[in-house]
């Protein structure tokens, strides 16, 4: 009876709570000359085992709406156990009423350097430092849970946010790794957890939000195609506002590399339903300039 309970319990905990990640993991190292190529196999399925393994929230996630994401590890060097590599992570987000999934997240990350053995498990703990490893991966875990929160409810992922910027703070007293400090450089990890979390970029967030819930989730119905367009106008010139006060930041160029080519295509169609995009195409054209001549037809198909 007392094992029944127990399988009972763990039925209902299983049922409850699910793993919220349903991350694609690839290990590559096209310039490495190592004699044992296990180890790149063992590191990606430790990396697997861990993201896709872990219960990093306290909410009730369904098999189906596991968040569908990658990380995609590019090893440049491999000296003994010790790895310097780029990681490259993607996030999309499923368009209600539809089979697209858009793109939110397109972050490269050159300062990813660890230590691993072969067959090692991962493990991470938030409030105390393990690994470097450990800690790189949970950081975007919570980075992409909180965004992809974020996309569905209005502030909605301030929670992992937090707990990201925590995870930044524990690993600068850690191992002394680059990407966790200020000086480190302009685009790491701390200037990611910083800006997520400062009232400075909440209009980021915003548009996030207004984006992607009040503009992309309603486009399936015909009759509001022109209402979420303008929707999606709106929380785009939202960005202004950020880009004044820090030009070139970090979470404004994460934001377009993910969104630029997205942003044209929903567009493309604007000058057919009498919607006026030469204000929007401006405002793009300021806070992008990277990606500015993509901007130059918005709003009509090529």
């Amino acid at each position: 009876m007392r094992n029944l309970l127990l399988l009972l319990s763990i039925l209902l905990v299983n049922n409850a709570y699910s793993q919220e990640l349903r991350a694609v993991v690839k290990v590559l190292s096209p310039e490495v000359q190592a004699t044992n190529k296990d180890i790149f196999q063992a590191l990606e399925s430790s990396i697997d085992n861990f993201l896709n393994g872990t219960t990093w929230t306290d909410y009730k996630y369904s098999d189906e709406e596991r968040i569908e994401c990658s990380y995609i590890i590019t090893v440049k060097s491999l000296n003994g156990n010790k790895f310097d590599a780029n990681l490259q992570v993607q996030y999309s987000r499923p368009i209600y009423g539809s089979k697209y999934n858009s793109p939110v997240l397109n972050i490269l990350d050159k300062d990813v350097v660890f230590s691993y053995q072969e067959n090692e498990p991962i493990d991470f703990q938030q409030n105390t430092y393990t690994t470097n490893l450990s800690s790189i991966l949970a950081f975007y875990a919570y980075t992409i849970i909180g965004t992809d929160r974020t996309t569905f409810k209005a502030n909605g992922g301030d929670n992992e946010f937090a707990i990201a910027q925590s995870i930044v703070t524990t690993a600068q007293s850690g191992g002394g790794a680059s990407g966790w400090k200020s000086f480190d450089g302009t685009k790491n990890r701390f200037w990611i957890a910083d800006q997520l979390n400062s009232p400075v970029f909440e209009p980021v967030k915003e548009c996030w939000y207004l984006y992607h819930r009040q503009g992309l989730d309603l486009m399936y119905k015909v009759e509001n195609h022109e209402q979420a367009l303008n929707t999606v106008s709106s929380a785009l010139q939202k960005l202004s506002d950020p880009n004044q006060k820090r030009p070139n930041s970090f979470l404004l160029n994460i934001f377009f590399d993910a969104k630029h080519t997205e942003i044209v295509n929903v567009f493309s169609q604007a000058s057919s339903l009498g919607i006026d995009t030469k204000t929007l195409q401006s405002t793009l054209e300021t806070i992008d300039q990277g990606h500015s001549s993509d901007y130059e037809n918005l709003g009509s198909t090529k």
